[in-house]
C-alpha cells in the first residue's frame, strides 16, 4: 500500500463524488478524501447516508489489482480494518461485520461502506456514526457516543488507515483467501436464519451458512440446497430484522 495522500474537506456534497473529481484530475491510488459534513451522502442503492459533523465520512481511491472483477472484495478488506479500529477505541464493546459491507455494534448498524468506480480506480466510501446516528433507517442504528466512547473522527480515521494498509497488501498478495477466515471470525449472524432481499425484488430465506471463495454469501435453504448470493440486503432473525421494512 502506497502512503495515503490526505485531501481534507469541509462541507461538501459527497466524499465519493469529490474522490471521483480528483481521480478525473489525475489523483491516484491512496488518495483519501475526508469531509466534515456531507450534504448528499449516500449508501448502497442510492439511499441517503446521514452525514452530520462529528461523524466520519471519507473516501479512498484504490487500485483494484489486475482483475477488476475482484474489486467488490475490497469491502471485506475495509470491513476488517474498520472493525479492528473500532474495537481499539471502545474496549469491551463488540463490533461485528455484516455481509456485505456494514459494521454492527450490539446488533445495530454503526458503519457502512460503498464501492464505486472512477475509471481504472475504485472509490471506497466509508461512513461511521460517531457523534450521532439516524432514526427510522432501514436497519436499527447506533453510534460510538451511544455506547459510551468519547473517540473523535480523527482517532478512528488514524486507526482505520493503520489497519487498512496491511490488510490491503495481504489481499493483493493472497486474494480473498487471505481474508476469509478473519472475516468469518467476526461475522454477524453466521449460522443463523436470514432473509435476503435481492435487487430484483425477490426475497430468499434460509440460513447464513458461510462465504464462498469469492465472498458471496452462502444461503442454505430448508431442504439443504446451497445458493450463492453476490448482492442483497440481508436481515437476521432475532434482531427485529427478519421482517424487512420497505425503503
Amino acid at each position: 500500500m502506497t502512503p495515503f495522500r490526505f485531501e481534507p474537506r469541509g462541507r461538501i456534497d459527497s466524499s465519493n463524488d469529490e474522490a471521483r473529481r480528483l481521480a478525473l484530475n489525475g489523483a491516484g491510488h491512496g488518495t483519501l478524501v475526508t469531509a466534515v459534513e456531507q450534504t448528499k451522502g449516500r449508501g448502497r442503492r442510492g439511499r441517503l447516508w446521514h452525514s452530520p459533523p462529528g461523524n466520519l465520512h471519507c473516501s479512498l481511491l484504490l487500485d483494484p489489482g489486475p482483475d477488476p472483477a475482484l474489486a467488490p472484495q475490497l469491502a471485506f478488506v475495509s470491513a476488517l480494518a474498520l472493525q479492528s479500529a473500532l474495537a481499539e477505541l471502545a474496549a469491551g464493546v463488540e463490533f461485528r461485520v455484516k455481509w456485505p459491507n456494514d459494521i454492527l455494534c450490539r446488533g445495530a448498524k454503526i458503519a457502512g461502506m460503498l464501492l464505486e468506480q472512477a475509471g481504472p480506480l475504485i472509490i471506497l466510501g466509508v461512513g461511521v456514526n460517531i457523534a450521532a446516528h439516524p432514526d427510522g433507517a432501514l436497519y436499527p442504528a447506533t453510534s460510538l457516543r451511544q455506547v459510551g466512547s468519547g473517540a473523535q473522527a480523527c482517532d478512528l480515521l488514524a486507526g482505520f488507515c493503520d489497519a487498512f494498509a496491511p490488510r490491503y497488501d495481504a489481499w493483493r498478495a493472497g486474494g480473498f483467501a487471505a481474508l476469509r477466515g478473519d472475516w468469518l471470525a467476526v461475522a454477524s449472524g453466521l449460522g443463523e436464519a436470514v432473509t435476503a432481499r435481492l435487487a430484483d425484488g425477490r426475497v430468499l430465506q434460509g440460513r447464513f451458512a458461510g462465504l464462498a471463495t469469492d465472498g458471496a454469501l452462502i444461503l442454505a435453504s430448508r431442504d439443504g440446497t446451497l445458493q450463492s448470493i453476490l448482492a442483497a440486503d440481508i436481515f437476521f432473525s432475532g434482531m427485529g430484522w427478519a421482517d424487512a421494512p420497505g425503503d
